[in-house]
């Protein structure tokens, strides 16, 4: 039963489970908002990246980095003789060679040539098509750089054969992907297995099975997770803290519980969860709209010089402008800037229903110091304090004399 000292205080019983009520109401509601944005922060779909940036949800598959190697060995085979036939070699297409070729920055990449960081390549690794904009006889980003080598190749075909996406909409432009954090960085593991393993296939052919394929793939998704995990991990320790200390300060309103350790137990996890999501609300915007705004603009409704296809002068793409100068928002864009507000919603219920939780055994602990324990506290007038022996006569002394 609820803890009260009579029958007159049934209006405060019944205004603290009015009070539980609607703190454990703002916590699930809160709690169920950061799990949700804390376990997707990292892991949208790469349909929606490939989206974004040409107008079609899909993905490469094996037929297509085939058709890419077949082009490059056909290329290739203009200086070295080696690669001319339909048979494929090793110094022609291998791991090295193919990695390095999507890690160029022209290909909107900041890995270099590291090629064991071929999971930070950018959409041209992940997406099968080219913006519609694109046209079927337009030239490869590589003969174009080779026109003009100081200028921005974008957008632009990775091989000759590349289909444009079906429709006529725009496409818009996604910030260059870094190590401390690009687009592809929030995408989900799996779906970035799933293309590098179409890669292996494409590049080994007949000479890896599937299961040293999927060995292969299994260490590139262990990888991707371990490059996100610590995020993962910030932002969902405080709601899981917050949920205790909820259930811990809800139990001392019964008999059983409203006794020393529960209400300190609660009042201590509810005032460590509050620390651990000012923490969430620190990484998470530094993953997302810190991100963003980074690197990207608004570009409102500012034409030509300033805004051109989509992008700013100086390159920057647009947050609310499309490559057709349309005022459109970017997808991808205003799906991790929802994930953040729904981070931050949930967390603003989580700290109103902690305050909440805290008010209800805040009263336990000021009447137990104040009546049952005030007997046991000690005043300082109580202490023993010793009196130095001075070489100086006292006044009941001088008086005397």
């Amino acid at each position: 039963m609820v803890c009260v000292d009579s029958c007159s205080d049934g209006p405060i019983a019944i205004c603290r489970i009015c009070q539980a009520v609607t703190a454990c109401l703002f916590l699930f509601i809160g709690i169920t908002c950061q799990f949700y944005a804390g376990l997707n922060t990292n892991d949208i779909s790469l349909g929606n990246l490939c989206d974004t940036y040409s107008g079609s949800s899909e993905i490469m598959d094996q037929r297509a980095f085939d058709n890419l190697f077949d082009w490059v060995q056909t290329r290739t085979c203009q200086f070295n003789p080696a690669c001319c036939g339909e048979q494929r070699n090793d110094e022609c297409i291998n791991y090295d060679r193919a990695s390095s070729f999507f890690l160029r920055p022209t290909l909107g990449t900041g890995a270099g040539d590291r090629v064991d960081l071929l999971r930070y390549a950018g959409p041209f690794f992940w997406c099968k098509h080219v913006p519609a904009e694109v046209a079927l006889d337009e030239l490869t980003c590589a003969q174009k750089m080779q026109e003009n080598p100081g200028s921005d190749p974008q957008p632009c075909k990775v091989w000759p054969g590349q289909e444009p996406a079906p429709g006529a909409r725009g496409n818009w432009y996604l910030a260059p992907a870094t190590l401390q954090g690009s687009a592809i960085y929030h995408i989900n593991c799996n779906d970035k297995q799933k293309v590098y393993r179409d890669f292996l296939r494409a590049v080994y052919g007949q000479q890896w099975s599937d299961s040293e394929v999927d060995a292969a793939g299994s260490e590139f998704y262990s990888a991707c997770i371990v490059d996100k995990g610590s995020d993962g991990f910030i932002l969902i320790v405080g709601p899981i803290v917050a949920l205790l200390g909820g259930v811990v300060s809800t139990l001392t309103m019964f008999t059983r519980f409203h006794r020393p350790p529960w209400p300190d137990v609660g009042i201590n996890m509810l005032l460590i969860a509050t620390i651990l999501l000012l923490v969430g609300f620190w990484s998470i915007s530094i993953s997302t709209s810190g991100e963003i705004f980074n690197s990207y603009t608004w570009c409102g409704d500012a034409d030509a010089p300033l805004v051109n296809k989509g992008r700013w002068y100086d390159q920057t793409p647009c947050i609310d402008r499309d490559s057709l100068g349309e005022g459109q928002w970017n997808p991808f864009v205003v799906t991790l800037l929802g994930i953040d507000s729904t981070y931050i919603a949930g967390g603003v219920l989580n700290v109103l229903a902690t305050l909440m939780f805290l008010g209800l055994v805040s009263g336990f602990t000021e009447k137990m110091i104040g009546e049952r324990f005030g007997k046991y506290l000690v005043d300082t007038r109580d202490f023993f304090v010793p009196r130095p022996n001075l070489p100086f006569p006292s006044r009941s002394s001088t008086g005397a004399q």
